[in-house]
């Protein structure tokens, strides 16, 4: 035989081996895989249609799954890669099946441990299901979309269901518990909690329990800013969307914290603090948008930037300071309340010594008004002033109508009136 035509009907041997996959209708094995998968997920399922595909690697590809109807479980491909894993095992397991843009109702992500479950004994069973876009139905609302994986136990059974979110930072972790329950967790790191500002935590682990209804969250536990957090939560979707809860802070480095608000006025020292917390929303992605928080904050051995209130208590005359300054303190303390983009701050009392100021703040959209009082004891001699806090918050403006002083306190025969402690 000439070697030039052996080679010929080599290739061409080759060729019709190859195509044949992409030649064989496979649409008529679609009743069969339709049982296979109705007994898997115990509810009537269909397909429209069976292909197969080469690119980017072997996979077939199961379009438009219905289970039982539309509105209880839809899924607009289901892939099967063709692995020498599905080969050796095909009948009995399945690994790495890819359902794409999955649509499920409450009901049907709640009974998917039953609907999943395999009998010990027998039974087809799929070790690994990844889920890209997919989303669960809650009345008018909607989770979602998720990317996320099955994990299956040796039985059968649903390990846990991982949800990957922020490029890989979070991690949220469902585990099947009592009927109708889920564990859950959720451990993150350097990641920004989506709460309305851009706090940042090194880490942070949330551990509770999820149903119909919501998620409970009984633990909370983060690094933030060299301090730890601890707290607890509850998110709800009944007629609407509600997040609330109580958070406590120890030993927080300030000054990032603040620097989120503003990069000029700002504070350093290390507080400790507590907080309740409320969101509601007609829709999740609306959530964050409304902040209501209420707390109280105290803050050690720091500096008070761009407020310089031991100036005005110098002169007895009125006075305009514009921006710049600083004063230390021992304690900074106070409560504070946020309600959309307005920030309160309420009876808060800065300690130096024997320097004392109190005041209330009100901060909207970047702008800041208010007043302080301060004082200051030299022996049986106080001085003493208000000022109003005005403009914006990166360039407050503090107007005096002057010291408080006795004429004790005054200059007389060359002696000066008692220093205000080291700024």
């Amino acid at each position: 035989m000439n070697p030039k035509n052996l080679v010929i009907g080599l290739l061409i041997a080759c060729g019709l081996i190859a195509a044949a996959p992409l030649l064989i209708p496979y649409n008529l094995f679609k009743g069969d895989l339709e049982k296979k998968l109705s007994a898997i997920n115990h509810g009537a399922t269909t397909i429209s249609n069976v292909s197969f595909s080469y690119s980017p690697t072997p996979i077939f590809s199961l379009e438009n799954v219905i289970i039982e109807n539309a509105e209880t479980a839809k899924m607009s491909e289901v892939i099967i890669p063709v692995t020498s894993y599905n080969l050796l095992n095909f009948g009995s397991h399945l690994r790495d099946v890819v359902v794409r843009h999955g649509e499920f109702s409450r009901s049907f992500a709640i009974d998917l441990p039953k609907r999943l479950k395999t009998n010990p004994s027998g039974g087809f069973k799929i070790d690994r299901l990844k889920l890209e876009q997919a989303t669960v139905k809650l009345d008018a609302k909607v989770i979602g979309p998720i990317d996320g994986e099955l994990r299956f136990k040796s039985s059968g059974e649903i390990d846990e269901l991982l949800i990957s979110a922020d490029q890989g930072r979070a991690e949220l972790q469902l585990q099947p518990a009592e009927a109708g329950h889920f564990k859950v967790q959720l451990n993150a790191k350097s990641w920004e909690l989506p709460l309305g500002y851009p706090v940042k935590f090194d880490f942070l682990k949330l551990m509770g329990t999820a149903n119909l209804d919501g998620i409970q969250i009984s633990d909370i536990r983060g690094d933030l800013y060299g301090g730890l957090i601890t707290g607890s939560a509850q998110l709800s979707w009944g007629d609407e969307w509600q997040l609330t809860g109580q958070l406590f802070g120890k030993n927080i480095h300030v000054e990032p914290l603040i620097t989120l608000f503003s990069p000029i006025t700002r504070s350093t020292g290390r507080m400790n603090s507590d907080a309740t917390f409320r969101y509601k929303s007609a829709n999740y992605n609306q959530l964050f948008k409304q902040p209501m928080i209420q707390g109280r904050f105290v803050v050690q051995e720091g500096t008070l930037h761009n407020f310089d209130l031991i100036t005005p208590l110098k002169s007895q005359s009125p006075s305009v300071q514009r921006r710049g300054g600083q004063t230390n303190f021992n304690t900074l303390s106070g409560g504070i309340v946020i309600n959309g983009s307005a920030v309160n701050l309420q009876s808060v009392i800065l300690e130096s010594g024997k320097f004392r100021s109190t005041g209330n703040l009100l901060i909207r959209d970047g702008k800041i008004a208010g007043s302080v009082s301060s004082q200051i004891a030299a022996g049986a001699v106080t001085v003493s002033n208000a000022l109003n806090v005005t403009g914006a918050l990166d360039a407050p403006e503090l107007r005096s109508g002057g010291a408080n002083r006795p004429q004790s306190a005054t200059v007389n025969n060359g002696e000066a009136t008692p220093e205000a402690p080291r700024e």
